[in-house]
């Protein structure tokens, strides 16, 4: 008896931005991998931009559909506009979907009554605490979800603190890198590929220029480790888009404010925006810094390391996983620029042990932060939710 083939199952994802932040590079990171054979995606998005750009690079099907995501912005309400549910459940009767993925759990009421309607799993990313802030939050994930995969083991801790949510329901499946795409390189040439100096110094933050990012702390440390190396050049690579707070343009405004009362500083800043070949960055780079005051798991670090770049960052979230302190990289307390550029200084002066910190941060994410291994665990689950 011949094996029968059957056709890919159809996965419906919704995601909240349309421009690119972490959670949609890991959107994209997974729909690169994702088996084709077995399954077939679809994504829904509130507007043209940078995440349509990229799925369409990677032959994704894309579908415009606004859906306001919060009803009270500030207490993260997960939104629902009865206008554009009902637009939302009619999309869905026509796709059919085998399954929907939520990437961000604000989205949960659109799919989460379509699907309790149409019988149709659901499955959703938690990407931090604030996915689980007041107890009504956890009320109407538990309701309308039949998996939640957390980030983190500290996002997943969130989730089941209030014991609202089932939990069973919850599982830890922390994001993956390319060790292929991310891998470490010729130096001198990734600089010269930024028109970058080969003899500079190059200390990089990577991500978007949001308040929670914290820039402020990394000028400021910046300016210390400035007055005593020399070829030293500080990149800030990231877009203004994207952001949610609403405080993007005033915080462009500080930053630059900041370098204008500083101007010996500001020679050696070079803000680059948005980039989508992020691995000729990291190569690029000696040191990478975050100095995020919340952070879920810090992507950027991750992807850094995998480029066997040392790493530092504010220890306030899942870095810890990524970077263990003294080994590949030193973790700092938000908000201290100065104990920051203490560490930066250690890094920048010791090319021995920046090469020591590289080769260690690379195996670490070789061994627990492979992108193939976080594929296969969603999948998976995918599998399993369809088969009940």
């Amino acid at each position: 008896m011949q094996n029968q083939i059957f056709p890919p199952k159809k996965i419906l994802f919704l995601t909240y931005h349309s421009n690119i932040g972490g959670g949609e590079t890991t959107l994209l990171s997974f729909l690169s991998k994702l088996d084709r054979k077995k399954f077939k995606a679809t994504v829904i998005i509130p507007n043209a931009g940078q995440l349509q750009k990229e799925l369409s690079r990677l032959k994704i099907k894309t579908i415009i559909l606004p859906l306001p995501g919060y009803l009270i912005r500030t207490l993260f309400i997960p939104g629902m506009s009865p206008t554009y549910l009902y637009r939302f459940y009619k999309l869905v009767k026509k796709v059919k979907p085998d399954l929907i993925h939520i990437n961000h759990l604000n989205l949960v009421l659109y799919a989460g009554i379509s699907t309790k309607i149409l019988k149709i799993p659901t499955i959703a990313t938690a990407h931090g605490n604030w996915d689980s802030i007041y107890f009504f939050q956890d009320l109407i994930t538990n309701i309308f979800t039949d998996k939640i995969l957390a980030n983190t083991l500290q996002t997943a801790k969130s989730l089941k603190r209030r014991k609202i949510i089932s939990e069973e329901k919850i599982k830890t499946v922390y994001f993956g890198v390319d060790i292929n795409y991310f891998r470490p390189t010729d130096k001198i040439a990734a600089k010269k590929s930024l028109k970058l100096n080969s003899s500079d110094l190059i200390i990089s933050i990577v991500g978007r220029l949001d308040p929670i990012k914290d820039h402020l702390t990394f000028l400021k440390a910046a300016k210390i480790v400035n007055q005593k190396i020399i070829p030293v050049k500080f990149l800030i690579v990231g877009s203004q888009k994207g952001d949610f707070s609403n405080q993007n343009n005033n915080y462009s405004k500080q930053i630059k404010n900041f370098l204008k009362l500083n101007p010996e500083l500001s020679r050696k800043i070079i803000l680059l925006g948005f980039k989508t070949k992020m691995p000729q960055i990291y190569q690029a780079t000696d040191i990478l810094v975050s100095t995020s005051i919340s952070e879920s798991f810090g992507l950027s670090l991750a992807e850094a390391a995998a480029c066997a770049v040392p790493v530092i960052s504010t220890n306030n979230g899942g870095q810890a996983r990524i970077i263990k302190n003294g080994k590949n990289g030193f973790l700092v307390p938000p908000e201290q620029p100065e104990q920051l550029a203490e560490k930066m200084i250690i890094l920048a002066t010791n090319p021995k042990l920046r090469k020591k910190f590289g080769e260690i941060g690379r195996k670490h994410i070789e061994s627990n932060f492979s992108l193939n291994d976080y594929v296969q665990k969603v999948q998976e689950t995918y599998l399993n939710l369809i088969k009940k």
